[in-house]
């Protein structure tokens, strides 16, 4: 199947907004559990407070937690809503988003993200949301194939059939 530069500008347009906007809902909600004095409306790009991982089991910083769950929740949530926005492809449309995102996170914080912590959550998200997005995308496609529509056409030959 041959998609045109038209179509899959449309469908990385509609899965850029889409991530933003998944990504804006799951932080608000996860600032308000942690019950946050206010909303950094920098969560998705903020990656200078993020937890370091070689300090495992160790008390982490609030927003520390809420960047790394809102991140983890919005690449998973994404992966269904990917699966099911583009249906094939979702990989090349994950990873298109997340280069993008990188960037944009790099303009507005201004400066490189040099944390490993980070990197290491991001390629897990975007593991989980090209995997969770294939397998919704596969589910999609073949429930797609398996729908026989009979052609009008047909007639009964059973020979136990009669026109009265």
């Amino acid at each position: 199947m041959i998609i045109s530069s038209k179509d899959i500008a449309l469908n990385l347009l509609k899965c850029l907004v889409t991530f933003y906007a998944v990504y804006f809902a799951v932080g608000s909600l996860v600032y308000a559990s942690f019950r946050q004095a206010n909303f950094d409306g920098k969560i998705p790009f903020d990656f200078e407070a993020w937890i370091d991982l070689s300090e495992c089991c160790s008390v982490y910083k609030d927003k520390e937690l809420v960047n790394v769950i809102s991140m983890e929740v919005t690449y998973f949530i994404c992966g269904v809503i990917f699966g099911i926005l583009v249906r094939s492809r979702v990989w090349d449309y994950a990873i298109t988003v997340t280069v993008i995102h990188i960037f944009v996170s790099c303009l507005v914080m201004l400066a490189f993200p040099m944390n490993w912590s980070w990197w290491v959550c991001l390629g897990c998200g975007l593991t989980v949301l090209i995997l969770v997005g294939e397998a919704v995308g596969f589910a999609r496609r073949k429930k797609s194939l398996t729908k026989v529509n009979p052609e009008p056409s047909q007639t009964n030959t059973s020979y136990l059939y009669r026109k009265g």
